[in-house]
């Protein structure tokens, strides 16, 4: 479902860049018709550069924080809007076009990215098309734009909101697709109950990615998540059937295996390990990873082994503990 809905995400971006390439397209064609000759330069040599941007985003994913093909989009929309000359006397008419750049903004680009280009392409209205009018106007058309800022800074925030408030209620941690803590709470009772009524084993296996906080800091979130979800595929394909996969905290992803001694764990350990470090590609040196296995003890309540797995967590110690796993 997450492949499915990035996917539709490029094609909406696509959709938007091939819409901008005809409307310029249709642009230089009236320009043409009316003999607005000086005006017909600027749409004709943006408009296939629109026309190869949705193509390029059709065919390809982004997997970076800021979309080269939306920054490149936004600017060359940026310099329509402020040098594509005028073909109407005594109006400035392309200003107002520039109300609707905020908004397209915010939709392409994370919110800081966005914000900047907006509030740069506000300054080279007031420069390069407003210059000539009243102070009055200038401040009635800055509002305008400002408001448009805030509406969609809003926006984004709320959808922000609401995608984790359902995140939560659904149980799914949304860089993952593993269920999050608030599902792991849940079924850790429920198994703990079964294996005490059934005299069963159950096992936990504790994935920790110790490079996670330094991706993060050194090459941004974006390169963070596709780290952690590589890594959680790779979890994936080693989980048996009747695992389940949890993302435990934001370096750490925890395997929860049912009916499953303390060396059925170890024995997926070792796989998992193994596999981790021939797939999982790491862009500040050799993978740095532990894996630590728990059984549930007889007798053990729910609590006891909560509180034994955080004591379990390398990165939540003081000191390191050195993984000394058998290769």
């Amino acid at each position: 479902m997450k492949g499915n809905v990035g996917y539709k995400t490029n094609q909406a971006a696509a959709i938007i860049y091939l819409s901008l390439g005809i409307g310029l397209a249709v642009l230089a064609t009236h320009f043409y018709l009316s003999s607005y000759y000086q005006a017909i330069v600027i749409p004709t040599l943006l408009t296939p550069i629109f026309f190869g941007l949705a193509l390029w985003r059709w065919q390809t994913a982004n997997q970076l924080k800021n979309d080269p093909a939306a920054l490149l989009a936004l600017f060359i929309l940026g310099v329509f809007l402020l040098f594509q000359p005028e073909t109407l006397s005594d109006i400035t008419q392309w200003h107002w076009v520039g109300l609707c750049y905020p908004l397209l903004a915010f939709y392409l680009l994370p919110t800081s990215a966005s914000l900047a280009f907006s509030l740069l392409l506000l300054a080279g209205l007031l420069n390069l098309r407003l210059y000539s009018q009243t102070i009055e106007q200038n401040i009635v058309f800055s509002g305008y734009f400002l408001l448009i800022i805030f509406i969609a800074w809003c926006y984004v925030i709320r959808s922000k909101i609401e995608i984790k408030k359902l995140e939560n209620l659904i149980g799914i941690d949304k860089e993952t697709g593993f269920f999050n803590t608030r599902h792991l709470n849940e079924r850790l009772n429920a198994e703990v109950s079964r294996a005490r009524l059934t005299k069963k084993p159950l096992s936990l296996l504790l994935v920790e990615l110790h490079q996670y906080p330094a991706i993060q800091q050194e090459l941004g979130k974006r390169l963070a998540r596709n780290f952690i979800r590589e890594a959680s595929s790779v979890c994936r394909n080693n989980c048996r059937i009747g695992d389940e996969a949890y993302r435990y905290d934001n370096q750490a992803l925890l395997i929860l295996m049912p009916n499953t001694t303390i060396n059925g764990s170890l024995v997926l350990r070792t796989r998992l390990y193994q596999n981790l470090l021939q797939e999982l590609a790491c862009d500040i040196g050799p993978l740095d990873t532990s894996i630590t296995p728990l059984e549930l003890h007889a007798g053990e309540q729910v609590a006891e082994l909560q509180a034994r797995l955080l004591s379990s967590c390398y990165h939540s110690l003081s000191e390191r503990v050195v993984d000394n796993l058998d290769n």
